[in-house]
């Protein structure tokens, strides 16, 4: 059985969501201090608002109001849903999954939606009214499968959208932490979950190249840094696998290197080097067991390298593409590697005829020459 040790010690990151959640769910919060903002998001000028219960006033917590400062970002942000900041333990996992922000907040979704505050019952937010947001989101029960769901008291959940995209990922996320052993389609027991944290905790329909919008605010930053970077790299620290992992072409090294002194984050071209490729008439490839991957490493500056890793894929004639970036962020003197990939117009993880390339470049992240030099060893 694995023990988790974070109901022995407070977690900051932990203690201060569930006090933004109580605050927005207009409970009594002694620990933060929060202003009024009205929830109403018109869908466009032509349209209608999204919501019935349009005209409401909530209140959001004084760090997360940076996020509806900013034009760009109040006219995207849904605040009359619940947020969703993380899933799982920040202090027990196995690998940390970084996404930009939860989806959806066109409609009045049941497990979300603030509305009236008269919530449904059987509903995550009625849940987290009744309980709190870290006792619905710390043991990741959107994983369970629907048999071991309808044992749980949030047997519910089976109904929440968000519980499919996760469940899709469970094998590539073990692909990730055991890249040796066949990926199952249910985590295992022996396995610790992974940790999920969301840049942005707030829902929105879509999540546009925000980069701007966040670099141009001040305020915004010095709460990132509070409340993703600091429980992401501290999060890295306390997983098994010592990494992170982001599908996202958005999640460029600016958003991090902001924050530290070590100037540029991105490895790729450096771990390349390690990577077993081979070059045929000009032509650079990976050949593994049961594909040969077409390699380009494009670098303008060494800061925006990106690895390009091509594909013909079973029953395509053109190839398929996929880019990799690999970061390592150094504080306290300790490496935090930040796994980035992303394909052209897709937000999904890579497909399965792109793992063996995964295998070999995690084996140099995780235990080749490489990973020697950055230990010192």
């Amino acid at each position: 059985m694995i023990m988790s040790n974070s109901d022995s010690k407070e977690n900051k990151f932990i203690n201060y969501w569930d006090s933004v959640i109580n605050l927005w769910l207009n409970k009594k919060v002694q620990e933060v201090n929060g202003k009024g903002r009205n929830a109403k998001r018109p869908l466009d000028n032509k349209k209608e608002s999204y919501y019935k219960d349009n005209d409401i006033d909530v209140l959001i917590e004084k760090d997360q109001l940076c996020w509806f400062d900013n034009d760009q970002l109040n006219k995207l942000l849904c605040p009359i849903h619940m947020p969703e900041p993380y899933w799982g333990d920040p202090d027990n996992c196995s690998i940390v999954v970084v996404d930009y922000n939860p989806a959806g907040g066109k409609d009045m979704n049941p497990h979300t939606y603030r509305g009236n505050g008269k919530y449904p019952e059987n509903t995550m937010i009625d849940y987290v009214n009744t309980v709190s947001y870290s006792k619905l989101a710390k043991d990741f029960p959107i994983l369970k499968a629907k048999k071991e769901l309808e044992k749980d008291e949030r047997w519910w959940l089976r109904s929440y959208g968000g519980r499919q995209w996760w469940r899709g990922k469970i094998e590539w996320m073990l692909h990730l932490i055991q890249p040796d052993s066949e990926p199952l389609k249910e985590w295992p027991k022996n396995v610790s979950l992974p940790f999920a944290i969301e840049l942005c905790g707030w829902h929105s329909p879509n999540w546009p190249d925000n980069t701007q919008a966040i670099d141009d605010n001040d305020n915004l930053k010095e709460s990132i840094r509070k409340w993703f970077v600091n429980p992401l790299l501290k999060s890295i620290e306390e997983s098994t696998s010592k990494m992170a992992v982001c599908i996202g072409a958005q999640f460029k090294p600016s958003i991090l290197e902001k924050y530290f002194d070590n100037g540029n984050i991105n490895v790729t071209k450096d771990i390349a080097n390690y990577l077993p490729i081979v070059k045929t008439e000009g032509v650079e490839y990976i050949e593994t067991a049961n594909y040969k991957y077409r390699i380009k490493i494009t670098n303008d500056n060494e800061a925006s390298t990106v690895l390009g890793v091509s594909i013909n894929k079973t029953g395509k004639e053109k190839e398929t593409t996929r880019y990799y970036r690999v970061y390592n962020v150094i504080e306290n003197g300790k490496n935090h590697i930040i796994l980035n990939t992303f394909a052209p117009g897709s937000n999904h993880h890579p497909a399965k005829e792109f793992w063996e390339f995964e295998k070999e470049l995690l084996r140099v992240i995780k235990d080749g020459e490489w990973k020697k030099k950055l230990e010192g060893v």
